[in-house]
């Protein structure tokens, strides 16, 4: 069964359907994030928000987040790759932000006290009268990898002469680094590059939508053409001389009588007056 939460004062302030979004946005968005141009967004469709929110219609929902457009608490875009994909992408103002900042500060209070407790709770292995501490680096292999490839990705921006990344941009990469294998991002920076775009951001929204850049079709064409649209062939042979019966034979002399009937009139002349 799905549990409805939110905040009081911001229901209060902002409207009861407002808060119930923002307390979902702000869920996924801890979530699922995708750091671009400074800010963090997820991207979601209508259809799917109303599986989120079963119980309002998709009109509802557009108004929903219509009002909080209007009282400055989200940003709506669209960072499709092509231009008919019209899907939302939605991130916090920094004034919709503060309404969360003491529950981001008593989140990492919390944060903390778990990482201690999980630091005395190492596993310890007695050998006679000497104690060895077993700690699982698991964690930390995975950020050496990520660095790892960190660096291999600044080296190749680097040797395909990208401009320097702001510090914005450092997080999308760290993001790319954690998300994409290292063989895609080498991708998406080369099909940049090949495109004479030396911008990280561009590179980064081709990871981000979909991943992997389709060939260009070849158009076929499957209509049927009509005949006189065929290309000319002339023929070897010599075509067969046209057969006339008697009927079709006797019209056409009347024809050419009468052609030439007309041909033996005088032209009439301008006489001037």
């Amino acid at each position: 069964m799905m549990k409805i939460t939110f905040q009081k004062e911001i229901a209060k302030e902002f409207g009861l359907n407002e808060s119930i979004v923002l307390e979902e946005l702000y869920v996924r968005i801890q979530q699922k994030g995708i750091p671009l141009n400074g800010k963090v967004w997820i991207e979601c469709t209508y259809e799917k928000w109303q599986e989120v929110f079963p119980f309002w219609s998709i009109s509802t929902i557009k108004r929903t987040f219509s009002s909080l457009k209007k009282q400055g608490l989200i940003l709506m875009e669209q960072h499709g790759k092509h231009r008919y994909d019209r899907t939302n992408w939605y991130a916090f103002t920094n004034e919709g932000m503060r309404h969360f900042s003491e529950r981001e500060t008593t989140t990492n209070v919390e944060n903390s006290h778990w990482e201690k407790r999980e630091e005395q709770q190492d596993v310890v292995e007695r050998d006679g009268n000497s104690t060895t501490k077993i700690e699982t680096h698991t964690h930390i292999k995975e950020e050496n990898g990520i660095h790892d490839k960190i660096s291999i990705i600044q080296k190749q921006l680097k040797k395909l002469r990208f401009y320097p990344l702001r510090t914005s941009q450092k997080e999308e990469l760290a993001h790319a680094c954690r998300t994409f294998p290292l063989e895609q991002i080498i991708e998406a920076l080369t099909v940049t590059a090949e495109r004479a775009i030396f911008a990280w951001k561009y590179a980064y929204k081709v990871l981000l939508t979909n991943k992997k850049t389709a060939p260009k079709r070849k158009i076929i064409r499957t209509e049927k053409l009509p005949d006189w649209f065929q290309e000319y062939k002339p023929s070897s042979s010599k075509e067969p001389e046209q057969v006339w019966d008697e009927e079709a034979l006797a019209r056409r002399q009347r024809l050419l009588a009468i052609q030439e009937k007309y041909k033996q009139q005088p032209k009439p002349t301008c006489s001037s007056v």
